[in-house]
This record gives C-alpha cells, sequence and structure tokens, in this order.
C-alpha cells in the first residue's frame, strides 16, 4: 500500500478453468473421532456414530437427495502418522462417494498444529511456531482449545510439512477438494514477533522503499521521517496501547506492518495453490478465510481478500449475521457482502451455513444463497442428519435448481451498480469504511437495486456500470483518482459518501479532495455540510456529507477481539431516500432497470450466455410478503416466465409498455421467485 497503487506485487496466475461442474450441493461433518474426544465433545457413543457417518447406507440417501458434494475429515493438525487410521476411514469413505457420484472435500487444518501428538512426528514442531513480543508461543482463541498452537508465516516448517499432507489428500487418499481451516495471521496482539519475522519484516521494508537513489531516499523519507530502516521493529501493544485502541491506523510503521502480514500470507496461498493445481488442476480449493464483513481483517488478522482471489475457488462464511433476515426496526441481516466478495475476486462461490429458527427462516436463508451463490447451495446440514431426512425444506430447492440449470448455469452479473471496495481505506481505519459499506449495502438489497463490489478502482475507467458508489472509500491514490475522473468524464455516475477522496493512498489528508478538479475545488479539511450534485463531461456526481444510522453507532474500544459492525449495526440508512435518489439522478439513462416492491424485497440480476435477463427476487421479511412487485425494463422484451421451487411450471408474466419502457408485472412474492425475461 503506497501513495499510487504498488506495482509490484506478484502477477496472479492465469485465467483457470472451473472446477465445480455443475452444482454444488454440499453436507458435511468435518471433525475427526479423535478431536471430538480431546475437546470433551464427543457422546458415549461416539465411535458408533461417526462409523455410520461412513457408511454406504448414509452416502446412499444422501445421493438419493440429491447431494453433490460432501465435506468430511482428513487432517486436524496432529500429525500424518497419529491421524493415519482416520485418513485410511477417509480413503474408503472417498471411493463411496464416487461410487455414487459425490465429490468429496477434504478438511484440512491450515493454521493449527496440535502439539502433543505432532511433537512425536516433528521433534522441531515448536520452531515452527508463532511467538508472541514475550517470547510466548501463541495458541488458538477458542474453546479453552490450548494444545492448538499457531505457526509462524514466515519460517517454512509448517509450510513444508504442509504439503506433504496436501499431497497425501491428493494421491493417497484421492479427494476432490480441501477445505483449509483457522486460515489467518495470529490475531493481534499475538502476532509473530520471532527474529526470523523481525527481519522479514526489515528486508519487506527495504524492498518497498530502497535507499539507492537520491529520489528513493526522499520517498523514505517522506513516508517514515527517515531513510534507516534497519532497526525498525514490528509494532507492540501494551495496556495502554491495546490494540482495539486504534480506530484510525495512521502510524506508517503499523501501516507497513499490515501490509507485510497481508503478504505474508498471500504468499502462502500462492505456495498451495502451485502445489496443489500442479499435482491436480481440477482440485477445488476452498478456504476459512473471510473475516466479518463488519471487521478490519488487514489490520488484525493480516487477511486482505482481495490480495487472496487468485488463489482460491472458493471460501467459507461462518462470520456473517446468520440467519438472514429484514427485521420491522429496519435491521437488515444478510450474507450478501461475502457472496458479492466472492464474484468479485474471481471465486466459484462460496460456503456458508443455511440454518433458521423455523421453518420461513429456513427457506430464507435457502432463497438467499440459491439467488446470490450463483446457484450453489452449500452447508445444508451434517452428513447424517441430511441423509435421514433432516432439513426438508432444502429438498424443493435442490430439485429446483437441478431442474432449471438454464437459470443459473453460465450466468454473469448484470447490474449497472457497483459498490466500491477500497483495500487501503478498509485497512487503514477500523469503522468508518466497514459501517458505510455495510449501510451502503443494505439501502441498495432495501431499494431492490442490483449490484456488484468494485476491488479495482483503476479499472473502473472502462466499467460497464452506470453507477459507482464510493462509501467512506476515504484512502485514493492519484492514479485511482485520475481513473474516477476518468470514468465521469465518460459518462459514468458517481455517488460518494462523507470523507471520500479525502486521504490519499498512505492514508494523509489531503489538503483538497483527490477530485477537486471535478467537485469544483471542494476542500478536502472537512466533507460538505450538504448534498453536492454537479455534471462533469458527460457524466454526473453526487457528493451525500454521509449514509446514517438510525440508531447512532457504537464504538467498540471494549472489544477484545477489535471493532466490529456487529449485527444490531447492519440497519437501512435512514437517509436511504437521497440516496437511492442520488444513484438515479447519477446514473440517468444509462440505468435499465427498475424493480419496485415492498420493503425487504432483494434483487439478484443475472445476464445468460444467450443474452436472457434473469432476475433472482428474494422476500427479507419472514412473515409478510413483498407485494405490489413490479420490473421496468429498458428496450425490447419478448417475454418474461415467473418460476418458484414450490410451482411445477412457470408462469407467464404480463408484460405492457410503460413510456419508453416496459413494465413486467410479478404482483407477490412470498419467499423466493426468479423472472426469466427475453
Amino acid at each position: 500500500m503506497s501513495n499510487e497503487r504498488d506495482k509490484r506485487m506478484p502477477s496472479a496466475p492465469s485465467k483457470r478453468k472451473p472446477v465445480l461442474q455443475g452444482p454444488m450441493i454440499q453436507v458435511g461433518s468435518h471433525e475427526p473421532l479423535s478431536f471430538r474426544r480431546r475437546t470433551g465433545h464427543a457422546r458415549a457413543n461416539e465411535a458408533d456414530l461417526w462409523m455410520r457417518e461412513h457408511s454406504e447406507e448414509v452416502v446412499e440417501r444422501l445421493a438419493r437427495r440429491g447431494v453433490t458434494w460432501v465435506r468430511t475429515h482428513f487432517f486436524k493438525g496432529n500429525g500424518l502418522k497419529v491421524e493415519a487410521p482416520e485418513i485410511e476411514m477417509t480413503r474408503r469413505f472417498v471411493r463411496l462417494c464416487h461410487d455414487h457420484g459425490i465429490k468429496v472435500q477434504l478438511y484440512t487444518q491450515f493454521g493449527t498444529m496440535q502439539y502433543e501428538t505432532l511433537l512425536a512426528e516433528a521433534p522441531d514442531m515448536e520452531n515452527w511456531s508463532c511467538v508472541n513480543e514475550e517470547g510466548q508461543l501463541v495458541r488458538i482463541r477458542y474453546g479453552h482449545q490450548d494444545f492448538r498452537l499457531k505457526p509462524c508465516t514466515v519460517r517454512d516448517g509448517w509450510w513444508t510439512y504442509l504439503r506433504k499432507v496436501l499431497t497425501v489428500g491428493i494421491r493417497t487418499v484421492e479427494g476432490d477438494g480441501f477445505g483449509l481451516d483457522n486460515v489467518e495471521s495470529p490475531m493481534e496482539p499475538d502476532a509473530c514477533h520471532c527474529p526470523e519475522c523481525r527481519a522479514a519484516f526489515v528486508a519487506f521494508l527495504k524492498a518497498r522503499y530502497p535507499t539507492r537513489t537520491r529520489r528513493d531516499r526522499e520517498r523514505a523519507v517522506e513516508r517514515f521521517g527517515f531513510d534507516v530502516l534497519d532497526h525498525v521493529r514490528p509494532p507492540v501493544f501494551n495496556r495502554f496501547n491495546p490494540p482495539v485502541a486504534y480506530r484510525r491506523i495512521a502510524n506508517p510503521v503499523m501501516q507497513e506492518w499490515i501490509a507485510f502480514r497481508c503478504e505474508n500470507l498471500r504468499r502462502r496461498f500462492e505456495e498451495i495453490h502451485r502445489h496443489v493445481k500442479r499435482l491436480k488442476p481440477e482440485m477445488m480449493i476452498e478456504y476459512n478465510v473471510y473475516p466479518p464483513a463488519g471487521k478490519n481483517g488487514p489490520y488484525w488478522q493480516g487477511i486482505d481478500m482481495h490480495r487472496l482471489g487468485p488463489y482460491l475457488d472458493m471460501f467459507y462464511n461462518e462470520r456473517d449475521p446468520s440467519p438472514p433476515e429484514f427485521r420491522p426496526d429496519g435491521v437488515f441481516w444478510h450474507r450478501v457482502h461475502g457472496y458479492k466478495l466472492g464474484e468479485a475476486i474471481g471465486a466459484e462461490g462460496v460456503i456458508t451455513g443455511n440454518g433458521g429458527r423455523n421453518v420461513e427462516q429456513q427457506r430464507l436463508a435457502l432463497s438467499e444463497v440459491l439467488a446470490f451463490n450463483r446457484g450453489h447451495i452449500v452447508r445444508i446440514g451434517r452428513t447424517d442428519m441430511i441423509a435421514d431426512g433432516g432439513f426438508p425444506e432444502a429438498d424443493a430447492f435442490i430439485a429446483f435448481r437441478r431442474a432449471h440449470p438454464e437459470l443459473f448455469a453460465d450466468t454473469r452479473s448484470a447490474a449497472e451498480v457497483g459498490l466500491v471496495e477500497s483495500a487501503a481505506s478498509r485497512a487503514f481505519n477500523s469503522v468508518d469504511p466497514y459501517l458505510a459499506e455495510i449501510l451502503a449495502m443494505n439501502g441498495l438489497l432495501a431499494g431492490h437495486v442490483p449490484f456488484d463490489l468494485v476491488t479495482d478502482i483503476e479499472s473502473c475507467a472502462e466499467s460497464r456500470r452506470a453507477v459507482l458508489v464510493l462509501p467512506e472509500t476515504q484512502c485514493v491514490s492519484d492514479d485511482e483518482a485520475a481513473a474516477l475522473t476518468a470514468y465521469v468524464k465518460s459518462g459514468g455516475g458517481l455517488v460518494m459518501t462523507g470523507s471520500s477522496c479525502l486521504f490519499d493512498g498512505w492514508a494523509r489528508r489531503r489538503p483538497n479532495s483527490a477530485l477537486a478538479a471535478m467537485l469544483g475545488g471542494a476542500k478536502g479539511d472537512a466533507p460538505p455540510a450538504s448534498a453536492l450534485r454537479g455534471s462533469f463531461g458527460k457524466g454526473r456526481f453526487v457528493w451525500l456529507p454521509g449514509l446514517t444510522s438510525p440508531t447512532g453507532f457504537e464504538d467498540f474500544e471494549h472489544c477484545t477481539d477489535g471493532p466490529n459492525i456487529r449485527p444490531d449495526n447492519w440497519h437501512v440508512p435512514a437517509n436511504q431516500r437521497a440516496f437511492l435518489n442520488g444513484i438515479r439522478w447519477a446514473g440517468r439513462r444509462r440505468l435499465t432497470l427498475a424493480v419496485r416492491g415492498t420493503a425487504g424485497l432483494a434483487v439478484e440480476a443475472r445476464r445468460t450466455g444467450d443474452g436472457r435477463l434473469i432476475l433472482h427476487l428474494v422476500n427479507y421479511r419472514l412473515n409478510r410478503a413483498a407485494r405490489d412487485v413490479a420490473a421496468v425494463v429498458s428496450g425490447t422484451v419478448a417475454s418474461a416466465r415467473l418460476f418458484t421451487p414450490w410451482r411445477k411450471r412457470p408462469k407467464a408474466l404480463r408484460c405492457a409498455k410503460s413510456g419508453k419502457a416496459i413494465r413486467i408485472t410479478v404482483g407477490t412474492v412470498a419467499r423466493y421467485a426468479v423472472i426469466e425475461i427475453t
């Protein structure tokens, strides 16, 4: 991260073929029997239950319900030797599943080592382990599982061993994918401070800020105030300065420490990707790496999802509000950010849970995953539970997905609004960009506006999107500002909120907005008190003072694991009308789709290869149907049909002229429906 976009990052792998051939309909029970016993969670008859999970009877029942993938145990971090009997059980289970047309994802431990047994196989294991600034071994934070150590991401020991593990999963067990868990750099304040990490951090700084020439030295001085980097150490915390105290990260060494930790994790992802794809290109790689949508993953865990996308096929989201719901008080819980981020960074889908407190909430969770996850119905329950007929609500959705591949397969987003997600803004401020993005997402979803996430601002000049939204996109480099200016000048619409564009790529406050030439010289010392609207070239821009939460926002300095925009703060913005009006005004004639309906209805828009427009409609209200639903489409419409999981045949919809557009009347949506427009 620098004042200009860092051009020295390693190049991403070339475009690869999809690994998910057909829909992923997944169940799973991934904990081995030994781990269930060690944690104290095993029941008295756990061995009998565990054996049944691996039986042919269970596999046959899963196949009959339409399951296409099973997630099962493979490697938990105890060591290949001590886990050999359970790995052999997995190998036989994989054969059974393959005989019945089911693929198998192998649960694999990425980020913890169980030293009680692994030390017997690898006596130098402690030399692979993360140590904090006091030299103490770092252990996992939950469940009093102090027997699980965290590996250092700089030293090679664990990663050399892990490649051996992955080779066994491919060549011996013959699985179809890996599911890697506990994926992070150890959370602050337990980041590794071993001598190798300290030396690697200095080398990282000197590579990014070389001092060979006068110009290089001037850049280092501008960044740090000096150009002697040999003795810089990683930032440390104490009871007067805990990590949670830093809502905004302005310290340049702390910013570079964030980049260093994110780069170490990215490098390990790249190594794993190269190793796995060399042995078996079609092997699926999934990581449980997604931080909550409202949490600063780069700062706390060294996780920059934008950097990791090229090296994964899927990721796991077990952290966003679940189960989903649109509450009467305007709180809007959903997992849409994870799905949108997955598509933005090149993942084929996202794995997440789909439970609920009651039948309607279960249907809502399944509707959301089917609509926003490109047709993949994932993590619908435990292996034995689904085999025994549990979660019967899933059957209608599985049957619907299998009966109508033409509504899901090989589609691309047709959203005309792009929601910008700035890596630098999110790394250097733990609250404002996260709260603004959640409010913006909820405003768009509740306003029935399909949208994408945009993670590369510099590419927006060629964007097909009619409008870009910058929610507190504070840190914008000069190159990114030039791209945004070119986008608007060529006809794009731009909607900015709060302090967007008032800081440079190093999070330094600018004397003027980065878009001052467009905005008419707006000053950078404070956002404007009232909304700005204007034209620039062929396009338009809107600047709102901010997106406001109806109940305000509580600062979370008391949280030991960092500020997080918790579910109670997931509101529809109080000024949603001004926000949506700004989008419509900025988009003008480039917006070709509008969906009407009551609050709680969300829309996902997709385009098929043969040109059909597919609209997924999800009603997030649990006890009230969405009413007066209609779609208004500019251009030619030949016909429109409505599909639902509870209707055997599609229903023809009424299409009528409405000015220069076509109005398609839907009426009522109880939970989930799909419109096919040709």
